[in-house]
C-alpha cells in the first residue's frame, strides 16, 4: 500500500532529460537479446521489425511452450511475453520459469481487460507490463529498463521519484485509496466492492489520478507506484 502523504525529503533538483546509458549506444551495447513470445503474427512480425531497426537482437515464438522448449542455455536478455497465449498462457510460463529461478526480466503484454492479471504478475516477480497497442517508444524503453536491470546499471531515478510523490499529494484521499486498490492488482468492479460505490464512479476516480500522476497510461501508472514504494523501502 502507497504510504499516506509521507514526503520524500531528498533534495528536490531542476528537471532534466533522462540521461543516455550504454544501452542507447548499439556499439556499446553489451549483449542482449529480446526474447519475443507473441501469438499474433503480424503483431510479432512489426514488434520484431521495430526493435531490430533499434539494433537490438529478436528470438521470436508463436507459443510459450516453444520458447520454453528453445531457452536452454543462459542468454543475457529480456523476456517480453503477451499474457494470453494458446496452450500455456504467459502466466503460467512466469509462474513455471519462477519456480525454475529464470535470470531474465519478465515484461508482461496485455489487454486492458488484463490489466489486474498483469499487476498481480509483478507482484509475484513480472519485471514490467505493456499494455496493447504496444507502442515502439515504450517497448523500447521497457527494453531499456530491462537491460538496466540485468547489467545492474546505476540509474538516476531521484527526479522521476520527486515528480512521483509531488503527483501523489495531488490526489484526494479517496483518490489514494483507489489507487492503493489498482496497485494492489484490483479491477475497476473489484474496487467498487471494496469501496460500496458504483463501477462508474470508480472509473471517474481513475481517470482523475491518471490525469494528476501524469500517467500516460495504467502501465506507467503502475510502474511510477512500484518504484517509489521500493525507493520507500530502501
Amino acid at each position: 500500500m502507497l504510504q499516506k502523504r509521507a514526503r520524500i525529503t531528498r533534495r528536490k533538483r531542476k528537471k532534466s532529460d533522462p540521461p543516455s546509458t550504454e544501452f542507447h549506444i548499439p556499439r556499446k551495447r553489451k549483449e542482449f537479446t529480446v526474447f519475443l513470445v507473441e501469438d499474433d503474427q503480424a503483431i510479432r512480425a512489426s514488434m520484431k521489425e521495430a526493435l531490430e531497426e533499434e539494433k537490438i537482437q529478436v528470438d521470436d515464438y508463436m507459443t510459450a511452450m516453444e520458447f520454453y522448449r528453445d531457452y536452454r542455455e543462459v542468454r543475457p536478455g529480456v523476456l517480453i511475453l503477451d499474457i494470453r497465449l494458446p496452450g500455456m498462457s504467459g502466466i503460467e510460463l512466469q509462474e513455471k520459469l519462477a519456480a525454475e529461478d529464470f535470470p531474465l526480466p519478465i515484461v508482461m503484454i496485455s489487454g486492458h481487460a488484463d490489466v489486474p492479471m498483469a499487476v498481480r504478475a509483478m507482484k509475484n516477480g513480472a519485471f514490467d507490463f505493456l499494455c496493447k497497442p504496444v507502442k515502439v517508444h515504450d517497448m523500447v524503453e521497457a527494453v531499456a529498463r530491462g537491460y538496466h536491470y540485468y547489467y545492474d546499471v546505476d540509474i538516476d531515478m531521484d527526479d522521476e521519484l520527486d515528480e512521483t510523490e509531488d503527483s501523489l499529494n495531488r490526489l484526494t484521499n479517496r483518490e489514494r485509496e483507489v489507487l492503493d486498490h489498482v496497485v494492489d492488482g484490483l479491477s475497476s468492479r473489484e474496487i467498487a466492492e471494496e469501496l460500496t460505490v458504483s463501477t462508474k464512479t470508480v472509473e471517474a476516480h481513475r481517470a482523475r489520478i491518471n490525469d494528476k500522476m501524469r500517467a500516460d497510461n495504467v502501465a506507467h501508472l503502475i510502474r511510477m507506484c512500484f518504484n517509489y514504494n521500493a525507493a520507500e523501502e530502501v
